[in-house]
């Protein structure tokens, strides 16, 4: 059976079925197609038995041992890139700007639904390609770029608004357990993502110093700080463990497994009933730390350290002043 026919197929329903289903489909695809010869029915210039290059493992080596690609955006990599030369199925020499026009266009609606993708999403893809092809062109592997053409298309954004004072109370009083409120208060106080909140370890928190070892995205460590009533809170929680496993938040029945992304998000969502909140985003608990910061006066870089950001445009893309700020600022700074 033709390799890239297998691969091919299993990537395009990888999304629809569990890894299991799709090890099991494979396996059957292949017994059943044995006696087949299956050949791309196409006039381009076509690799019959088409292999991905050894240059996007190459890529993506490089790309980790950087230090910029967490495990996460490894998996986008290899699945966008993957399946764009899975669908083109061309020697990287031969790939023109007018072969990933049409991918894009091809990729640009959501199989599962029918419906376009966000244009935030087709920009990440876009800009993962340009990436691929940029490098390509600086090892001299192809002649010329034909990502170069390919930009993106930035769509408007509308600023997330942080959660008021009052919202965060609502907040609290639904959590059900000590855990969820220490969680509650950790995400508010310190402005962690909820990735870097499952990953942390009992050992990664001084409760006497208040602060917190992160290990971020890049791979790479900083310490955030906590407040005295997250103190107070994850204080509460632990007392109330039974277990010896290091992880700092633990499912609550037995095995007391550490708590992932989805656990947490799935507490939130589970809370919104007894809230005043309409849609409770985790990511927005960091959008809250970052505004009240600037409120308060923090200097911007020091926001920057905080949450953990390489860049500091990024920074200002959480950081949304509050009007009654910018009005008293304006009276201290624009008298006359």
């Amino acid at each position: 059976m033709c390799t890239s026919f297998t691969d091919g197929f299993c990537m395009r329903i990888a999304s629809k079925f569990s890894d299991e289903q799709v090890r099991y489909l494979r396996e059957q695809l292949e017994i059943y197609t044995m006696q087949y010869e299956i050949k791309p029915v196409t006039t381009d210039i076509v690799a019959v038995d088409y292999q991905l290059p050894p240059e996007l493992a190459l890529f993506l080596a490089v790309k980790k041992q950087d230090g910029k690609m967490s495990k996460r955006s490894y998996e986008q990599y290899y699945s966008c890139l993957s399946k764009m030369l899975f669908d083109l199925r061309l020697p990287l020499s031969a790939i023109t700007v007018n072969h990933l026009r049409m991918h894009i266009s091809r990729i640009s609606t959501d199989k599962r639904n029918g419906k376009p993708l966000s244009q935030s999403t087709l920009d990440q893809r876009k800009s993962i390609i340009r990436s691929f092809f940029q490098w390509l062109y600086e090892e001299e592997y192809v002649e010329k770029d034909p990502s170069v053409r390919i930009k993106p298309v930035r769509a408007e954004t509308k600023p997330r608004e942080a959660y008021r004072d009052t919202q965060i109370e609502s907040i609290r009083d639904a959590c059900k357990t000590d855990r969820d409120r220490a969680i509650v208060d950790l995400l508010t106080s310190s402005g962690i993502r909820i990735e870097e909140c499952s990953r942390l370890d009992r050992k990664d928190i001084d409760l006497d110093r208040r602060e917190v070892k992160v290990f971020g995205k890049g791979s790479k460590y900083r310490t955030s700080f906590i407040d005295a009533r997250t103190v107070v809170s994850i204080k509460r929680y632990l007392a109330t463990r039974k277990d010896d496993k290091p992880a700092l938040f633990v499912s609550e029945r037995s095995p007391h497994d550490r708590i992932g992304t989805a656990g947490i998000r799935r507490m939130l969502h589970n809370m919104e009933d007894k809230t005043t909140v309409k849609g409770l985003i985790p990511h927005r608990f960091r959008h809250t730390t970052a505004t009240v910061a600037i409120t308060n006066g923090m200097p911007i870089e020091s926001v920057q350290a905080m949450l953990g950001h390489s860049q500091i445009t990024t920074t200002m893309r959480y950081a949304h002043v509050s009007h009654d700020k910018v009005k008293r600022d304006h009276d201290t700074y624009m008298r006359q």
